[in-house]
């Protein structure tokens, strides 16, 4: 069903025009709520939440929001200062698309950034990154991705996906500390 709701999607975002140019150095510096989608596959869902506490740390003024799958609950860190949205399958309807239920939670707040860690397209994270009216959207490269995010990050394909985490969360850490020494 993907194949046939990913086009259809890419063609009604650019027919939107949603993405703009963004300050990406202001914005990451002045983020006060940020929206990170976790990997689906579970993983690298394993992998993605050893940096939960780095974004907390280089982000420590921010709100965050986690959207997880409700089945990696148990993996969460107990004591977790941050909101998580968890998704079941009831959650998706039949294209592989959020609910009224799930969109709403997702909408409900108004996000500076949203970060999609999911190394390969998922279009449930997709979908509600770009529907999130996040001013900045960041992702890993992929050509199905285009429309949805305005900042893409690439590494090479033959990187782990350890690497390619620690090389974003370098980036977002120099991004902040750099702008916050100009300042």
């Amino acid at each position: 069903m993907e194949n046939i709701t990913i086009p259809f999607l890419k063609i009604a975002t650019k027919l939107r025009k949603i993405n703009h140019v963004v300050d990406v150095f202001s914005t990451l510096l002045k983020a006060r709520s940020i929206l990170v989608f976790m990997p689906d596959k579970l993983e690298d869902f394993g992998i993605a939440r050893k940096y939960i506490v780095k974004l907390l740390h280089d982000f420590p003024k921010a709100e965050f929001q986690f959207v997880i799958r409700q089945s990696y609950h148990s993996f969460l860190n107990g004591d977790k200062n941050y909101g998580t949205i968890f998704v079941t399958a009831n959650d998706v309807n039949f294209f592989g698309l959020p609910k009224k239920g799930l969109k709403q939670k997702i909408l409900s707040t108004k996000y500076d950034i949203a970060i999609d860690l999911n190394d390969d397209f998922h279009l449930l994270s997709t979908y509600l990154c770009q529907r999130s009216r996040a001013s900045l959207k960041i992702c890993f490269d992929h050509n199905d991705r285009e429309p949805f995010y305005n900042f893409y990050f690439r590494i090479p394909l033959n990187e782990s996906l350890e690497n390619k985490y620690k090389k974003l969360m370098k980036y977002l850490n120099s991004c902040v500390t750099s702008t916050n020494i100009e300042n």
